[in-house]
């Protein structure tokens, strides 16, 4: 994938947690939007607007996110709440060390990587994951917590894209 092109949605990103999912659906088309600036024809006032927008944004759902799982007594909030913070730090480092166009496009791809699709797929599927164990306790999500293992759930058997 080049560094130019747009990050595409993919239901395989989705958690089946709607106002979750709409916000992270906004975020890939917010940073999509940054790649469809034409490097030469581009101004600093265009840019800068989307990174705002961007940044705010992931503030907000960030905020959601965390008082959702808040709501469902998470037990990973606090960890979760500092990759949070880690993201919104890497972002403000690439908006305050990049000069031009191209550079902070190959940054922000690494950003939006991170923030979205790597983000989601490897630490905000555990919320669902941890919100479906409270429903169903035949849910085992570590051999290890268990000694019959007759009896352990697959959860790719209901999430195959896992």
């Amino acid at each position: 994938m080049s560094t130019h092109e747009e990050i595409p949605w993919d239901n395989r990103y989705k958690l089946g947690i709607d106002s979750i999912d709409i916000q992270h659906k906004k975020l890939f088309a917010l940073v999509n939007r940054l790649y469809k600036l034409e490097d030469h024809e581009s101004t600093k006032e265009e840019l800068a607007y989307i990174l705002n927008e961007f940044g705010e944004y992931m503030r907000t759902h960030f905020k959601d996110e965390e008082e959702y799982m808040l709501s469902i007594e998470y037990p990973g909030l606090e960890e979760h709440k500092q990759l949070h913070q880690n993201l919104i730090d890497q972002l403000a480092l690439v908006i305050q060390s990049s000069v031009k166009l191209s550079i902070l496009k190959t940054k922000m791809r690494v950003i939006a990587k991170r923030a979205i699709v790597e983000h989601i797929v490897n630490e905000d599927i555990k919320i669902k994951l941890f919100e479906m164990s409270k429903i169903n306790e035949n849910l085992i999500f570590d051999k290890t917590d268990t000694e019959d293992e007759e009896n352990l759930f697959d959860i790719t058997d209901i999430m195959p894209d896992i």
